[in-house]
């Protein structure tokens, strides 16, 4: 991943060094960056830029070219929301990151698709567990690639706080009170959008690949 860059006082000035001696806490660190410790950018992305590279590997693949771009929107958004007020600290900050990065990440999506350009992009996620396969053979590869395309066509196809229960659950490995906890709903409506987006997911899918037969046939 590149390097990123925290934001600076708008005046130029710097101030002082990250406390040193102790843990900070996420909340000690939020409060200071409120407070306009520049410091506590610098140390919000050591603490997150893992995750946010992570969850854009995991849905976009390691040979998007935009991927460190998209990283840095993603940075620059989470420190956006803190310094508003918009993180409530329900969550640790690692899990909010994760949350802001996979929108971001599912709106790239949709936009790609709206704009036909999803298919030039090499996508490669191998570890989506949806679409796992044996790759040793060119035949075999070609056809993972085909699937992840239909996966993450569908997702970005299909309504998008369903789509995000799928992402979370199903492809970032969080469970049902996690995700409930990071989207502010209850974990019966959590698990209800998961049911919803795997079936939404599936049609989409099926559908994709009846037109594909009918068009070969």
């Amino acid at each position: 991943m590149a390097v990123y860059k925290a934001h600076r006082p708008a005046d130029g000035s710097e101030d002082g060094p990250a406390p040193r001696g102790t843990e900070l806490s996420d909340e000690d660190i939020c409060r200071a960056l409120a407070a306009g410790e520049a410091w506590a950018a610098e140390v919000i992305f050591d603490r997150v830029e893992d995750v946010v590279d992570g969850v854009l590997f995991r849905l976009l693949g390691p040979g998007d070219g935009e991927r460190d771009d998209l990283a840095q929107q993603a940075l620059e958004r989470i420190i956006s929301t803190i310094v508003s007020g918009k993180f409530s600290h329900g969550c640790s900050l690692r899990s909010w990151a994760t949350l802001i990065t996979q929108h971001l990440a599912i709106d790239t999506m949709r936009s790609r698709s709206r704009e036909r350009k999803v298919f030039d992009r090499s996508v490669g996620p191998a570890s989506l567990e949806l679409v796992a396969e044996d790759n040793r053979t060119p035949e075999r590869a070609a056809e993972t690639r085909r699937r992840v395309e239909r996966l993450l066509t569908a997702l970005s196809s299909v309504n998008r706080q369903r789509a995000e229960a799928v992402v979370l659950h199903d492809i970032l490995g969080h469970d049902l009170a996690e995700i409930a906890g990071l989207t502010g709903v209850t974990v019966a409506a959590a698990q209800s959008r998961l049911v919803r987006g795997r079936k939404e997911v599936l049609r989409f899918i099926t559908g994709q690949e009846k037109e594909q037969r009918h068009g070969n046939g």
